[in-house]
């Protein structure tokens, strides 16, 4: 009988932990359902391998569903990407340079780009189910392209919104971004999302 009654309590578990697992998927679907614009602002802080602070900074993203972001940073420096549908530009205004790619090879070096496509995830990323950590549902994401610049990306959803992004690149730096004030569906001018390189900066990348 103690053999039945473990052997239940294990199925039981089992279960229980299989209804959790599929938590973080389910938040991202229902997040992402009927959802056309965003906007938030962001909060974001690097830190090194060792664990050191090397950069925090904050800003603004805009989403236009599908395929269109804006996410620019405004404290304490000026820089700005903008996903157009068909490229993706990289603007640093410090340096006076700008850079242009393909919007598919962005896919691996701009996380931003996961809330505006409207792919299925499992296409480009390996999906892992990471449960639940003080009050927030995790989902891991990594990248299916060997040329990803990042090796993992993890979203977190608390009360029915994303409300973290933390990813992990190559050299095993971990940047996290934090949403407030998110928006859904709102009103946003289309020449958010397009960018024209101001004159005299250097354009690397593809032509105009």
């Amino acid at each position: 009988m103690k053999r039945l009654a473990a052997a239940a309590l294990a199925a039981l578990l089992s279960l229980s932990l299989s209804a959790q697992a599929a938590d973080g998927q389910q938040h991202m679907d229902q997040f992402l359902a009927g959802l056309k614009t965003m906007r938030a602002d962001f909060s974001q802080i690097v830190v090194d391998p060792d664990g050191t602070v090397v950069e925090e900074t904050s800003g603004e993203l805009l989403i236009s569903r599908p395929d269109r972001f804006r996410l620019q940073y405004t404290a304490p420096y000026e820089q700005l990407y903008v996903a157009d549908g068909e490229r993706v530009w990289m603007y640093d205004k410090d340096l006076e340079q700008v850079t242009v790619k393909q919007q598919g090879e962005a896919l691996g070096s701009t996380p931003a780009l996961l809330l505006s496509s409207t792919e299925p995830l499992a296409r480009n990323f390996e999906v892992t189910e990471l449960g639940e950590r003080e009050g927030t549902t995790w989902l891991e994401l990594k990248p299916r392209r060997q040329d990803a610049s990042f090796e993992s990306v993890q979203l977190g959803f608390r009360d029915g919104a994303l409300n973290t992004m933390a990813m992990v690149d190559g050299f095993g730096q971990r940047t996290r971004l934090e949403f407030r004030h998110i928006e859904r569906n709102p009103r946003l001018e289309a020449n958010a999302f397009r960018f024209t390189p101001p004159k005299g900066v250097d354009v690397i990348g593809e032509d105009e």
